[in-house]
């Protein structure tokens, strides 16, 4: 063997393991279409094509992380990888966090009662009822805790409400103790 050649030990594999990255001229071309995408053409610059070229070919299409670095360009953000990533461990902790099990609320005549009063005062003071942040608030419960507990007493027939904000209201016989208490003072 002569010195200088090549061995089974020193030879390296070519382009073995790693990735090999676009042209600048290709990702701005790329980045200009996710642009065109994304966001009327009068916000597109060249200034901002030579930014998102830079990171234009770091997500696949389709995935959560392109989804946020689509809903980052529409803000006229840089979707860095690390940016993208925060966003998404704050999303999924998020989703964790409204999907976890709840500790069922005990609807006791005391905490019924108590509702009704904080109901029946919203009207009286506003003309509303009151929001659920409100009742959450008052009640020390947390946002399944709440759904639970006015979903429970609507299918009692005591609450009813719909999508609209301040539409909590008493029906049937928490409304009518609420009118003979009017009556009696």
């Amino acid at each position: 063997m002569a010195d200088g050649e090549a061995t089974a030990r020193t030879t390296k594999p070519k382009n073995k393991g790693t990735w090999k990255r676009k042209s600048l001229a290709r990702r701005q071309r790329d980045a200009r279409a996710w642009l065109e995408r994304l966001v009327p053409p009068e916000r597109i610059t060249d200034a901002r094509v030579n930014q998102l070229a830079e990171h234009v070919d770091r997500y696949r299409p389709g995935s959560k992380f392109q989804i946020i670095a689509d809903a980052m360009v529409k803000n006229n953000e840089i979707p860095t990888i690390k940016k993208v990533a925060a966003r998404y461990e704050y999303r999924k902790n998020a989703h964790l966090r409204r999907n976890a099990p709840i500790a069922p609320v005990d609807l006791t005549p005391a905490i019924v009662d108590q509702l009704t009063i904080l109901i029946s005062t919203s009207w009286k003071r506003r003309g509303h009822g009151p929001t659920w942040t409100e009742i959450r608030t008052v009640m020390g419960w947390d946002r399944a805790q709440t759904k639970q507990a006015l979903t429970q007493l609507r299918t009692d027939g005591v609450v009813s409400f719909t999508n609209d904000s301040g539409s909590l209201t008493l029906t049937g016989k928490a409304a009518h103790q609420g009118a003979t208490a009017k009556r009696s003072a």
